[in-house]
C-alpha cells in the first residue's frame, strides 16, 4: 500500500516528489492559513474590544510610572529608601484609525470638493485604535532617606527628569523623616 502511494506521489526515476504534489501541498497550506483568520461566528470577549475606562487607565498609568520610577531611583547610590508621587494631567485618550474620502464635483463651472472621514471598524463593529495617548506628567515628589545632600538631590532630580521627560523645575526632592 505504501509503495503504491509512493509511486503516485514520487517520480519513479528520481525519487523526488512530483511538481503537482508540491503545488497541491502549498495550496492546502495557504487555504489553511486563510481559514484560520476567519471568525466563523466566534464572538470576542467583551474586554478584548471594549475601550478601557479612561479614569482607570490614567490611574493605572500613574501607578505604573510611580512604581518604575521608585524602583530605578532606589538604585542610585546614597538614595536609600525612596517613595515617589507623580501628578498627571488629563486622561488616557484613544485615537481611532480613520478612513478618508475625497469627492470632487464640477457643476456649473465651479469645482467643489467634499471631504469625509469615518472610523475604520472591525467585523464586530468596534473601531480600530491607532494610538493611545497617555496622560501628561506635570510634577514629581521624591521622598528619600539620602535626600538633603546636594549631590544626591541632583542625581534624583536628573534621573526623574530623564525617565519621565519633564523639566527639572517640576520635580521636588525631600528627606524622609525619622
Amino acid at each position: 500500500m505504501l509503495k503504491k502511494l509512493k509511486n503516485r506521489l514520487c517520480d519513479p526515476k528520481t525519487g523526488k516528489l512530483k511538481t503537482g504534489v508540491i503545488v497541491a501541498i502549498g495550496m492546502i497550506g495557504i487555504a489553511l492559513i486563510f481559514l484560520s483568520s476567519l471568525d466563523f461566528g466566534k464572538t470576542r470577549a467583551p474586554d478584548e474590544t471594549a475601550e478601557p475606562e479612561t479614569t482607570a487607565s490614567a490611574e493605572a498609568f500613574r501607578e505604573q510610572q510611580e512604581s518604575r520610577l521608585t524602583n530605578i531611583l532606589s538604585k542610585i547610590s546614597g538614595a536609600g529608601k525612596v517613595e515617589v508621587m507623580i501628578s498627571v494631567e488629563g486622561s488616557t485618550e484613544y485615537v481611532y484609525l480613520q478612513k478618508y474620502e475625497n469627492k470632487s464635483d464640477t457643476a456649473d463651472g465651479e469645482q467643489s470638493t467634499d471631504y469625509r472621514s469615518e472610523p475604520v471598524v472591525i467585523k464586530d463593529g468596534s473601531p480600530v485604535i491607532s494610538k493611545v495617548v497617555s496622560p501628561k506628567v506635570t510634577g514629581v515628589l521624591i521622598v528619600a532617606d539620602g535626600a538633603g545632600s546636594a549631590a544626591i538631590d541632583e542625581k534624583l532630580i536628573n534621573a526623574a527628569a530623564a525617565a519621565l521627560g519633564i523639566s527639572t523645575a517640576n520635580i521636588c526632592v525631600a528627606r524622609r523623616s525619622g
